[in-house]
């Protein structure tokens, strides 16, 4: 314990005596989506926006972008594919609060596969420069997704689309669905989930993937929709136990069984998909509540009954 403590001092006085180094830097937009042809030569912009109150120089680098498991971002430096297109300044300095439109100029070779090429533009912080100086390198960067034209193939696959779980208390409901993109373009899938209860009758239409993220070749990815909550959201409810939940069950109230029904669209040729999933919302907390209020009602009216009949039986005996 003593020697942690020792440790942690000593760090807290080699930061506190030697110069520290952090990046505070806006980039737009975060995704730089392109549409072109073998051989051409497209140019755009980045909008780069230094938000430190020093001057700050920026080093340039393009890396690779794919994903494990539809979802984690890689990035390889390699020099080959879209990185080794992709022309932008090797460096930026720029002042307090000052911002710059950087040109991006990618030369699409003539034998470029068709299909998705997908880079990361990244800017970083130069190495701090003085003997004994202590700095944090941190990289800030925008994705490319490029799409050149020739034999695409937009093929994708709904798969696993589902609540996560059958069996709610309450609303909001919360969607997700895997895409499985068997193509070689990226593709972005957009389209509703409709809520109907057991009668078929519509109760709500949610956005499907309301983040506009992508799916990239020969990857599975899960996405999300709108919640189904009630109309202008599920107020915050502190607190835990019985009472707090009876207070989010009549908030958010819902009852019975319903069906959700996926309809999906993606890829420019509008292809689509479907799923449906059913669940169960039966607050038991209020049903419970409300068994004991009928239980006493009836135990009222039972003995209410028998008073009557009684004073019926007793008068009649008088006469």
């Amino acid at each position: 314990m003593k020697k942690a403590l020792i440790f942690l001092i000593l760090l807290f006085l080699i930061l506190g005596f030697f110069p520290f180094q952090s990046l505070a830097l806006t980039i737009s937009p975060a995704k730089i989506i392109i549409s072109a042809d073998p051989g051409e030569k497209v140019e755009t912009t980045m909008r780069v926006r230094n938000d430190l109150e020093r001057t700050v120089t920026h080093i340039s680098s393009v890396e690779r972008y794919t994903v494990r498991g539809g979802e984690e971002p890689i990035f390889y430096p390699e020099a080959f594919g879209l990185p080794t297109w992709i022309e932008v300044p090797s460096e930026l300095t720029l002042g307090p609060g000052e911002s710059v439109d950087v040109p991006v100029k990618i030369r699409i070779p003539e034998d470029a596969p068709p299909g998705g090429h997908y880079a990361a533009i990244f800017w970083a912080t130069a190495p701090p420069k003085g003997e004994g100086a202590v700095g944090i390198v941190t990289k800030v960067g925008a994705l490319v997704l490029l799409e050149v034209s020739g034999e695409v193939i937009e093929s994708g696959e709904v798969v696993d689309f589902r609540a996560p779980k059958k069996l709610f208390t309450h609303r909001p409901v919360s969607f997700s669905f895997a895409l499985k993109n068997t193509g070689n373009v990226h593709l972005m899938p957009s389209g509703e989930v409709i809520i109907k209860n057991i009668f078929g009758r519509t109760l709500a239409i949610l956005k499907v993937n309301p983040g506009e993220y992508y799916a990239l070749p020969e990857t599975t990815r899960t996405f999300t929709t709108q919640n189904w909550e009630p109309e202008g959201g599920l107020p915050k409810i502190e607190g835990k136990g019985f009472l707090a939940e009876l207070k989010r069950e009549k908030a958010g109230f819902a009852l019975g069984y319903f069906k959700a029904d996926l309809n999906l669209e993606y890829g420019k040729e509008r292809k689509t998909g479907q799923a449906s999933f059913g669940f169960w919302v039966l607050p038991w907390r209020i049903l419970l509540i409300g068994i004991l209020i009928l239980a006493v009602i009836i135990l009222f009216f039972t003995k209410g009954i028998q008073k009557y009949n009684q004073w019926v039986i007793s008068k009649a005996t008088k006469k």
